[in-house]
């Protein structure tokens, strides 16, 4: 009997260690899940996200994002092989007091990750944002990109929540290069191309010598002067999806996935 005993007891031990071993082999692989910040520097960056309250958008800050934030709109994508990070904005998002448009999107700040990039556009440096990209989901026509207005840098003037310039993918592929005339004024849209839904491709958006200038697959594909309204003003980047929905009652949106994702200042 002590034999038959020892011998069920040493099974059990054996399966028990076996239960174990899988279990723990479950949380390491839980424990090392990707997320956005294995595929994106995002130590320059916050995110505004598509929830929160009217008016008052949810936001990540670039430590909230280095240590591995990640959700429905803003997770870690490996689905075509290529590690990506994949954003999407629902067209019932919750959006700013100043937009009617709701979004997933990232925003540049300063080598600190806490205080907002404030770059002067009439300054002797070159800024660039380079992005590769690609749409997965354009239903609307959504911004990939855009030069954003920041705060004063010279004089008195009102604060103005205007872009410089965005960068439109519309819903048949169709690129689409949108300027403010000033901190006021409307946008004048000049289209640059087209990059089929699905398709990978790669834009710089690139302020030099008063100069506006957009590439696409490494190629200029517009280039104006900055128009002198925003002469006094600082400027940042921005990247990600910002659904330029008219609905605003559907759960679905806009979806793209970014692949690689630098500035400088230089």
């Amino acid at each position: 009997m002590s034999k038959t005993y020892m011998h069920s007891e040493t099974k059990n031990n054996g399966f028990t260690k076996a239960v174990l071993a899988i279990a723990a082999s479950m949380v390491s692989a839980a424990a090392m899940a990707a997320t956005p910040a294995d595929v994106l520097s995002l130590a320059h960056w916050t995110l505004q996200l598509p929830t929160g309250s009217a008016g008052s958008p949810d936001t990540k800050t670039a430590a909230q994002l280095v240590a591995g934030y990640t959700s429905t709109y803003f997770q870690y994508d490996n689905s075509d092989g290529t590690p990506a990070v994949a954003f999407f904005a629902p067209d019932n998002g919750v959006t700013t007091a100043n937009s009617l448009h709701p979004r997933s999107e990232l925003r540049e700040m300063k080598s600190d990750g806490v205080t907002g990039a404030n770059w002067d556009p009439f300054d002797a440096k070159t800024h660039t944002l380079s992005t590769t990209v690609k749409v997965t989901d354009a239903r609307h026509r959504l911004v990939v990109g855009q030069i954003h207005i920041g705060d004063v840098l010279r004089g008195t003037h009102a604060a103005s929540s205007k872009p410089l310039m965005e960068l439109y993918y519309e819903t048949n592929g169709a690129l689409t290069v949108g300027v403010n005339g000033s901190p006021t004024a409307g946008q004048t849209e000049t289209g640059i191309g087209t990059i089929a839904v699905g398709t990978k491709f790669t834009y710089q958006i690139k302020v030099s010598a008063k100069t506006l200038t957009v590439y696409i697959n490494g190629v200029s594909k517009y280039s104006k002067a900055i128009p002198t309204g925003f002469t006094d003003y600082g400027m940042y980047f921005k990247a990600g999806d910002y659904n330029q929905t008219t609905s605003y009652t559907a759960s679905t949106g806009t979806k793209d996935k970014i692949y690689s994702l630098t500035i400088s200042h230089v």
